[in-house]
């Protein structure tokens, strides 16, 4: 064979001579800081990774000729790697395990549009921490919004347009603890929303670590009884001749038929240490006593002491550990109780808050707990005549606004029109009042949440729609095209077949501002605009009537151009995908059984 004809037998020869000379030029390895007994590891092979040499090498230090040529032979055989992976790994500690998954989009980003990217959970934990680190290319750091979403739809703010003008890549590392008690099991969400013009970017990768213990089982309840577990993650050191305490809280009051303990120590030697637990009323009761020797370095036990039976389950129950030599110390990891026992006073019924009268446009719930309290300045509910409200100060429009209809308000009054009366003078004092006149030349139309057909039995009536509360920058082919039309089917149900509805309108997102003819108006144009309707036949005592088979229309559109002759139906959507997108919650009004039911129509 010609040496022409073997290229790599000439390749792996001078990898062999590099090898020998480069002993002398570089170490081979890099030692590591050992890690914290409070960190959580995942062990990583220390044999030659040929990919990270082939994607780094010109930034590692001491990266040599053997390297380089390393590196080159394993890129003539290296298959091509799919554009997007997710990757996950756990690892265990006792009863708390940390969960690690990652994704690679590679992803676009652009302008005034929202990119995301799932990651899948398997492992059914109760998170007790969450870390997310997230690779961003793009040029303009604060025209980026990054939310992380959990399985049950918890929207977290992980960065809020920060930073400026930079390198070019936008990466960080987030520790959100609003996660803290939820399951980590389902699809978590990255959701990164380009919020200004003029730079796109890239969602290259991210990666999820979510760390939570697993339940421990509860025992079986005795006979006419009931179980209450609780579960305490403490993290709190072992000093040797000292004690350390955790307590947990029980609130139900219950006679005691039976306690397990499940506790989870890490310490290297299990004779050093003695645990007992003490109740509410201070009895104290050994549950292990310097048992075992030199281990793997995790104590980790069970109890059921039958000392507590008949006493009151209610308060405070501590678990304590006593470190009875030197030279081992360690750390109370976490610790679960579990009490069954008869209810000594049944437990009141919780008070069923009054709901408003029928025809009330708030009768079926108020979505974001909006109150009529200036500190809430953002979620500030007003009550008109003819419409509620929650309206938003800095934004200068209603987060959303609330109506009833029904044929007695179907008439035969024209439509009116926006003037100077059209100011609503009775927001709070010092509040900015946006006029009619603040949206001339701005290019949008004066949206109406609260249609003025929806008001044509009187003129006070209809002039009641045209209330600048009442109103968003809504796009002329949005409002004139598919939301018209969404809105005459509603009237026509109304009329033609006599029924009633209650109807909530809102918008989300931010595409600009309107400064208005004063230059001050700085309202907001949303993004999207949505609605929820509920039809239900002309009677008395709508809560009760309404079921699980009771007609839900839910819409949500983008507030632009182009769309005039799309098909409204088109946009149907269900009123939970609505709740997930403004963090708002409907029907809270109804039976917990036909709230379920009713957030999965709409479409």
């Amino acid at each position: 064979m010609s040496r022409i004809g073997n290229p790599f037998a000439a390749l792996i020869s001078r990898l062999q001579r590099a090898r020998v000379e480069d002993q002398s030029i570089a170490p081979r390895t890099r030692p590591q800081p050992a890690p914290t007994p409070s960190e959580t590891t995942t062990a990583r092979p220390t044999t030659f990774s040929p990919t990270s040499l082939d994607a780094a090498h010109t930034a590692r230090a001491g990266f040599n000729q053997a390297d380089r040529l390393r590196a080159n032979l394993f890129s003539m055989f290296r298959p091509a790697a799919a554009p997007t992976a997710a990757t996950s790994a756990a690892a265990t500690a006792g009863n708390t395990q940390t969960v690690t998954a990652s994704a690679t989009p590679n992803a676009a980003i652009r302008d005034f549009q929202t990119t995301t990217s799932t990651i899948a959970i398997t492992e059914d934990l109760k998170t007790t921490g969450v870390r997310v680190d997230v690779n961003i290319a793009h040029s303009y750091a604060s025209d980026l919004v990054v939310k992380l979403r959990s399985p049950e739809g918890r929207e977290v703010l992980l960065r809020n347009r920060e930073g400026g003008r930079g390198t070019g890549t936008v990466s960080f590392t987030a520790n959100p603890s609003d996660f803290n008690g939820v399951s980590t099991k389902g699809n978590w969400t990255l959701v990164v929303e380009d919020r200004a013009g003029g730079d796109v970017g890239t969602l290259r990768n991210w990666s999820l670590a979510l760390t939570g213990a697993r339940p421990a089982p509860e025992p079986p309840p005795a006979a006419g009884g009931r179980t209450v577990t609780q579960t305490a993650t403490p993290n709190a050191a072992i000093r040797d001749l000292q004690t350390t305490t955790s307590t947990i809280a029980i609130n139900d009051d219950l006679k005691t038929t039976g306690v397990r303990v499940d506790v989870n120590i890490a310490h290297t030697y299990a004779s050093d240490l003695v645990v007992k637990l003490r109740s509410p009323q201070g009895q104290e009761v050994t549950l292990r006593n310097r048992e075992g020797g030199r281990g793997n370095g995790t104590v980790s036990f069970t109890a059921n002491p039958a000392d507590f039976n008949g006493t009151d389950a209610k308060g405070e129950w501590t678990l304590i550990v006593e470190d009875r030599e030197r030279a081992d110390v360690g750390t109370l990891r976490s610790w679960s109780l579990s009490v069954t026992g008869t209810d000594r006073t049944p437990p009141p019924a919780p008070p069923r808050p009054t709901p408003p009268p029928d025809n009330s446009p708030l009768l079926l719930g108020n979505p974001s707990n909006a109150v009529p309290d200036v500190r809430q300045e953002n979620n500030y509910l007003i009550v008109r005549d003819q419409f509620t409200a929650s309206y938003n100060r800095a934004d200068a429009k209603p987060n959303w606004v609330a109506w009833h209809t029904d044929q007695s308000h179907l008439g035969r009054e024209g439509r009116g029109k926006f003037d100077e009366n059209s100011t609503d003078n009775q927001l709070p004092e010092g509040w900015r009042r946006v006029t009619t006149f603040d949206y001339t030349g701005s290019g949008y139309d004066r949206g109406h949440h609260l249609p003025s057909a929806d008001r044509t039995a009187s003129r006070e009536a209809n002039n009641g729609t045209f209330l600048m509360t009442n109103v968003i920058p809504q796009a002329p082919d949005n409002n004139q095209g598919p939301w018209e039309r969404m809105e005459r089917y509603v009237r026509d149900q109304i009329r033609q077949n006599d029924m009633e509805a209650y109807t909530i309108m809102g918008s989300y997102g931010e595409v600009g501002r309107i400064p208005g003819q004063g230059g001050d108006a700085n309202i907001a144009i949303p993004e999207r605009v949505w609605k929820v309707v509920v039809l239900i036949p002309r009677g008395d005592n709508d809560l009760e009537r309404i079921n699980r088979d009771t007609q839900v229309i839910a819409v949500d559109m983008p507030n632009r151009q182009g769309m005039r002759n799309d098909n409204w139906e088109n946009y149907r959507v269900s009123v939970a995908d609505i709740e997930r997108a403004t963090n708002t919650q409907f029907f809270t009004n109804l039976p917990p059984e036909v709230q379920a039911a009713l957030r999965e129509k709409g479409r």
